[in-house]
C-alpha cells in the first residue's frame, strides 16, 4: 500500500511541475506580447550584463535608456536571438556603443512586465 502512495504523490508532483512549467511559460509569453505591443524604442547603453540562468537564449541587460526626459536606468531580460548575438552584446558593452531596444518603461505597467524587453538588430548612427 505505501509503495502505490508513494507512486501517487510522485505522478502528482510530476504533473503539478509541468503545469507550473507550462503556466509560467504562458505567462511569459503574454508579457512578451504586451511589451511588442505597447513598448517603444529607446536608445540605450549597456552598462552591464549578464546570461539568465538555466538558459543560453536570453540575457539581463543593465542600461542607461535615453528617453525625452533624460536618461533612466533599467534591467530588461531580452532574447539573444537573430542578430542579436552575445558577441554583439559584448561588443555593444565594452565599446559603449549605442543600441535601441524596445521596451516599456511606464512606472504604471506592471513590473512583471517592464522587466522584458527586445534589443533591436539595427543601430543608431
Amino acid at each position: 500500500m505505501s509503495t502505490i502512495i508513494h507512486i501517487v504523490v510522485y505522478v502528482g508532483l510530476f504533473i503539478g511541475m509541468a503545469f507550473l512549467f507550462t503556466k509560467l511559460h504562458g505567462r511569459e509569453k503574454k508579457f512578451h506580447e504586451q511589451v511588442r505591443l505597447e513598448g517603444k524604442r529607446y536608445v540605450a547603453i549597456i552598462k552591464d550584463f549578464v546570461q539568465v540562468k538555466g538558459t543560453t537564449n536570453r540575457a539581463s541587460l543593465v542600461m542607461k535608456l535615453e528617453t525625452p526626459s533624460g536618461p533612466v536606468g533599467q534591467r530588461l531580460i531580452v532574447p539573444v536571438e537573430g542578430a542579436v548575438t552575445w558577441d554583439f552584446i559584448t561588443t555593444a558593452r565594452v565599446t559603449e556603443r549605442p543600441v535601441y531596444v524596445w521596451c516599456i518603461i511606464d512606472p504604471n505597467v506592471d513590473p512583471a512586465v517592464r522587466q522584458y524587453g527586445f534589443l533591436l538588430e539595427e543601430t543608431p548612427s
